[in-house]
């Protein structure tokens, strides 16, 4: 395990959420930790107005690969995932559906 690795645990043992992970194939469901962004705005390039989002951020550790048919429970709220955002092997953002 390296030193990137160690410190996105502790971020995520300290600010994060629990959550479960289901990556639409079918099989059961992850038991995760998942960090919200809230009402970060994004500019819409045919209306040209703020429009609020959510961003999730998984480690890659406790939910494996990228599937973007994933489904992300947090809270008793599901939310679909949209696009992955980054991915630097440790940790992804992910732009979900509320």
């Amino acid at each position: 395990m390296d030193l990137d690795q160690r410190a996105a645990e502790r971020a995520f043992r300290k600010w994060g959420k629990a959550a479960t992970y289901d990556d639409g194939s079918g099989g059961e469901s992850i038991d995760c930790r998942v960090i919200k962004d809230q009402e970060v705005d994004e500019l819409e390039e045919d209306e040209r107005v703020r429009v609020p989002r959510i961003e999730l951020s998984l480690l890659v550790s406790e939910v494996g690969a990228y599937n973007s048919e994933a489904v992300i429970t947090l809270g008793g709220e599901e939310y679909k995932v949209r696009k992955r955002l980054a991915d630097d092997g440790v940790v992804w953002r992910v732009l979900v559906d509320g």
